[in-house]
């Protein structure tokens, strides 16, 4: 009976020989030795399916079981009975040598919701599960949350049709309100000969300006541009607002906009604001403004005809393209002095012609126009490479 009692605490190897070959082969004082200090074999407690919240979209469930010897098993099925994979499992062993088991499985809505937790110390010894079902527990969203998830990809896309449309609107407004303006106010402007290079040829009327290859024989004037191909409009503006419509055509290089009538006439220096002149310009195609350094500009398509708006009360001088009155650069700040329409053509061959106010006349280019010789130069830093002065033939 001692031995018998002894047997049961032997590890499993030995339990599981017969009784018919343990008693011969194991004295008593033996069979009591082994059984010092082993843990009698036990089957734990029943599993406790302990669910412990919300993960990954799915319902989290614990698997706890205590009391355990030798280490047991944890096996996880569902209800068709095919074996799932624990998330974690972790196996402690007290100080009494037994072992507490924790082992966790996230359940999703679109498992089987049925789960049973089996342990089982070893093949041969009894197992204990515990079975349940989960269902209308899974993590959902609530109304307002849904609704939101509905609404923010759907502002995400009207917020910025909105903004556009309402600037768009914003400024069809305003152009109204400028046309509504400039119809009231649009500029006679004729070209002032006692102004204009020797190298520019002006028509009769005064409204169109050619840059020739020929230096002409013209009256000397203190207000002549010398060397730079400039001239300037008879009219100067002090107060309220003016344009000017001018034919640029598709071809040669160019400025225009508005200067001082008292700005340096003789002499080559860098036209910015800084000297009292503000102008577009249009150089090998490419556009930009006079100041300093230079503002490039990137438009759409190349306009034909430039519109000048000179609002002398806001101090603005604004340059559009006159065919579809798109916006292309505004001056701000500019000087309350009398300002005059100012032009600049740095190659032969350029013109630039003044249309009467209201007039919109169409284009229709001299294919002989858009075959330039050679420039004036580069319209500040390396000016001027003369063509043809009096004496040279």
């Amino acid at each position: 009976m001692l031995c018998g009692s002894a047997r049961r605490r032997l590890p499993e190897a030995c339990r599981m020989e017969s009784a018919r070959s343990c008693f011969p082969a194991i004295p008593v004082a033996l069979c009591l030795l082994l059984g010092i200090g082993m843990a009698a074999p036990g089957s734990g407690s029943d599993p406790v399916l302990h669910m412990a919240g919300h993960k990954d979209s799915g319902v989290w469930v614990l698997c706890l079981s205590a009391g355990w010897y030798p280490e047991p098993h944890v096996l996880w099925r569902n209800g068709r009975g095919e074996t799932l994979s624990p998330e974690s499992e972790q196996k402690l062993r007290g100080d009494d040598s037994l072992f507490n088991v924790s082992s966790s499985l996230v359940v999703l809505e679109s498992s089987d919701p049925a789960l049973t937790c089996t342990i089982r110390a070893g093949f041969s010894d009894p197992e204990r599960e515990t079975t349940i079902r989960i269902t209308g527990l899974f993590p959902r969203h609530a109304p307002e949350m849904t609704a939101f998830l509905i609404f923010l990809p759907v502002s995400l896309f009207l917020v910025p049709l909105a903004v556009y449309l309402f600037r768009k609107l914003q400024v069809l407004k305003e152009w109204r309100q400028f046309l509504d303006k400039v119809s009231l106010s649009a500029a006679e402007v004729t070209l002032d000969q006692s102004t204009a290079n020797p190298f520019l040829v002006l028509s009769v009327d005064g409204r169109s300006v050619t840059c020739g290859i020929l230096w002409q024989d013209v009256p000397k004037s203190d207000q002549r541009f010398d060397p730079l191909p400039c001239v300037q409009a008879s009219q100067c503006f002090a107060t309220g607002q003016h344009y000017w419509d001018v034919e640029v055509g598709r071809g040669g290089d160019w400025a225009m906009g508005a200067a001082w009538g008292s700005m340096e006439h003789m002499g080559v220096f860098q036209l910015s604001p800084d000297v009292g002149v503000w102008a577009l310009q249009c150089q090998d195609g490419e556009w930009s403004t006079l100041t300093c350094p230079e503002t490039p500009l990137q438009l759409e398509s190349a306009p034909r005809i430039v519109r000048v708006h000179l609002d002398c009360e806001q101090g603005n001088l604004a340059f559009y393209n006159a065919e579809g009155m798109s916006h292309i650069f505004t001056f701000t700040g500019c000087s309350q002095k009398p300002l005059f329409p100012f032009f600049v053509l740095w190659s032969s061959g350029t013109q630039l012609t003044i249309l009467p106010p209201g007039q919109r006349k169409a284009m229709k280019m001299d294919k002989a126009t858009c075959t330039l010789t050679p420039k004036l130069g580069k319209r500040q830093s390396s000016l001027i490479e003369p063509l043809i002065m009096p004496g040279q033939s």
